[in-house]
């Protein structure tokens, strides 16, 4: 906490925008194709693949007890369904409806939402600079988003 950022630190933090903003409209693509859901697992089945193979060797070794727990594997599937799942179907089911610029704006309120959540639960009161920084995100996406709806003219907008 309160160390300096340095350029790698800032290099980190446009590959993170870059990345997300990749998602976003990738995962677009993929619910407008129809077949998102259908695509997202066996996406999910591959990668599942890729990263364990490398992973499951060394880790069957040294754990070989905690492997044959039943309760590990429930745990494991239990993190999978609620970590990546879950989200990313709920993910696909809301960008179809919603649109990649709205998308984007639910996406800049996570920070948000999730300080008030550490802040009520946990009680982690955020910095002023954190806070500044939460706002500065969510001002950018939402300016961001104004032309597109400009375009879209007042007529298309639907009533909250």
């Amino acid at each position: 906490e309160g160390g300096e950022v340095g350029l790698v630190g800032i290099a980190f933090a446009l590959g993170s925008a870059a990345l997300w903003a990749a998602y976003i409209v990738l995962g677009k693509s993929v619910a407008d194709a129809g077949q998102g859901l259908d695509d997202m697992a066996a996406g999910f089945g591959i990668a599942s693949v890729l990263l364990a193979v490398p992973l499951f060797g060394p880790f069957a070794v040294a754990h070989s007890n905690a492997l044959g727990d039943w309760r590990i594997w429930v745990l494991g599937l239990g993190v999978g369904l609620l970590s990546s799942v879950v989200p990313y179907v709920l993910d696909q089911y809301v960008l179809v409806r919603v649109g990649r610029a709205r998308f984007a704006l639910l996406l800049a309120l996570l920070p948000a939402t999730a300080t008030v959540v550490g802040a009520v639960v946990l009680t982690q009161i955020p910095t002023t600079l954190e806070a500044l920084g939460i706002v500065a995100v969510i001002v950018a996406v939402v300016v961001g988003g104004l032309p597109a709806r400009r375009d879209r003219g007042v007529a298309d907008i639907p009533p909250p």
